[in-house]
């Protein structure tokens, strides 16, 4: 369990991070559209502004609290520690009640998953090895997805996450989530998001794609 809340408290960083430098950004820009003659080069940035906006905004209850706890990786998989890629997607209620826990529980049980190491919920390898290919846990610390209390309980949202190097290939690893997440938002009446808590779009999916790409050519040069 507390390599699990490692990976929370490190995830929780990361984002911090990102929303940080794209706040630094945004004034940077800011600045810039003071100091400078408006130019016709500048006059996309206002589109790039609220662009911005955007990105960093989120419902009123994705507070600081459920994003410094959301879980982003089981270490179900194996890979060398200076090699690892997580990834990671979130679907959020779109209520500040939060989905019902006994819902959350019957779409968790039809996506085909299944409860397991640290409490949470995991898809399963189909070699018979019973590897986790990702994992599902609950967006608050310490993420436990119980079902035993589960029914009794409101869930504000859940994490998908994802390790590679993994037992599956990472393309595929991230669609079968990726998939799952949209299933899961379907049924829960939810919205997926990536791992900066924004709307998930296709261009968000498809650098999460280019990442994953660029992590397998990188960690099959250093092993050839």
């Amino acid at each position: 369990m507390w390599e699990l809340r490692l990976i929370l408290i490190l995830i929780g960083v990361v984002f911090i991070a990102v929303v940080y430098l794209l706040s630094r950004q945004r004034r940077t820009r800011s600045g810039k559209l003071r100091r400078d003659p408006p130019t016709l080069k500048e006059s996309n940035l206002p589109d790039i502004e609220s662009d911005l906006a955007a990105d960093l905004a989120m419902p009123s209850m994705r507070d600081s609290k459920v994003t410094r706890a959301a879980p982003e990786i089981t270490h179900v998989n194996s890979g060398p520690r200076s090699e690892q890629l997580i990834l990671a997607l979130h679907v959020a209620c779109r209520e500040q009640t939060g989905f019902a826990g006994a819902e959350v529980l019957a779409a968790l049980h039809s996506a085909g998953l299944h409860y397991g190491q640290y409490q949470v919920f995991h898809r399963l390898n189909n070699d018979g090895m019973q590897q986790s290919v990702f994992s599902v846990a609950n967006m608050i610390e310490p993420g436990v997805l119980d079902p035993e209390i589960l029914p009794e309980m409101r869930v504000p949202g859940v994490t998908l996450f994802l390790l590679l190097p993994g037992p599956q290939n990472g393309v595929a690893a991230c669609a079968d989530m990726l998939a799952t997440a949209r299933s899961l938002a379907r049924q829960l009446d939810g919205d997926v998001l990536d791992d900066t808590h924004s709307i998930l779009t296709i261009q968000a999916a498809q650098r999460i794609r280019e990442r994953i790409l660029e992590f397998q050519g990188r960690v099959s040069g250093v092993q050839s």
